[in-house]
C-alpha cells in the first residue's frame, strides 16, 4: 500500500525540515511504535540527517542500511543499479540500455562502490553494536528517491534478518518508482511526503541540498545512542 500526504510538489528547507515533515506523517499513520518493536533504518549519507529527527522523536534505535548506487556512465546521479551493503550487485538492464553505459564501465563502478560501501561499513558501524531486525517493525529512510535502485537493495538486506513489517518511508518520490516496488511485494507499505508530478531528481525538492559529510553520519549516529 503506498500512503501520500500530498500530490503536489513541496520543496523541503532542507533535510531537516523533510525529516520533521515525514515524521509528522508516520505518526499519523504508523501506531505502537516503541524502541522494543520498532527500528529506524538510514541510507547513509543523505538518509541519516532525516531519519535522525524521526528516531530521536519517537525514541526508536537508529541503524544504517548501506548500499551504494551504479550511476550512469555520463550522469552518475541517475542510478541504473546499486551495489548492496553484503555486496550483491544488481542491474536494472532496461535503465542500463536507456543510459548507454558500457558493460566495462559498470564492471569497474560495481566494485568501485563495493569497496566504498565496506569503507562506510567500518567508519560507522565500527562501535556501534549490531541491532536485530527479528520479528520488528524496520522503516527505511531516505533523503528521496528516484529510481529505487539503492531502496530495493537496502529493502532486500533488510528482509535477510527477518523483520515483522518493513515500512519505506521518503519525502519525496515519482509515483512510478514507487509502484515498483510495491509491486514487488516487499515492503508491507510505502509512506511518501509528496509525489510531484514531474520528477527530475531529489535534489529539486530541497531548498538546501548540500552534500552530507562522514563526520555528520557519525555526529547523528552517537547522538542517536544518547
Amino acid at each position: 500500500m503506498i500512503k501520500v500526504a500530498s500530490k503536489e510538489a513541496i520543496i523541503f528547507k532542507n533535510r531537516k525540515d523533510a525529516g520533521k515533515q515525514l515524521l509528522n506523517f508516520i505518526k499519523q499513520e504508523v501506531k505502537g511504535l516503541n524502541k522494543d518493536n520498532s527500528v529506524i533504518v538510514a541510507l547513509p549519507r543523505g538518509g541519516v540527517p532525516v531519519a535522525y529527527e524521526i528516531s530521536s522523536a519517537l525514541g526508536l534505535p537508529l541503524d544504517l542500511s548501506i548500499p551504494r548506487k551504479i550511476g550512469a556512465q555520463n550522469n552518475s546521479e541517475y542510478a541504473i543499479g546499486a551495489v548492496s551493503e553484503h555486496g550483491e550487485a544488481f542491474i536494472n538492464n532496461e535503465l542500463l540500455a536507456y543510459s548507454h553505459s558500457s558493460r566495462e564501465y559498470v564492471k569497474n563502478e560495481i566494485e568501485k562502490q563495493r569497496l566504498e560501501s565496506q569503507r562506510r561499513q567500518q567508519v560507522y558501524k565500527k562501535n556501534r553494536k549490531p541491532i536485530d531486525y527479528k520479528d520488528k517493525t524496520v522503516i527505511i529512510v531516505d533523503d528521496g528517491l528516484a529510481t529505487g535502485s539503492t531502496a530495493k537493495s537496502s529493502i532486500n538486506s533488510v528482509l535477510q534478518a527477518k523483520p515483522k513489517k518493513v515500512i519505506l518511508a521518503l519525502p519525496t518520490a515519482p509515483i512510478d518508482s514507487l509502484e515498483e516496488i510495491k509491486n514487488s511485494g516487499k515492503v508491507d507499505e510505502i509512506l511518501c511526503v509528496s509525489i510531484p508530478r514531474i520528477f527530475n531528481a531529489v535534489g529539486c525538492f530541497y531548498e538546501i541540498f548540500d552534500q552530507t559529510d562522514d563526520s555528520e553520519v557519525i555526529e547523528l549516529l552517537e547522538k542517536s545512542l544518547n
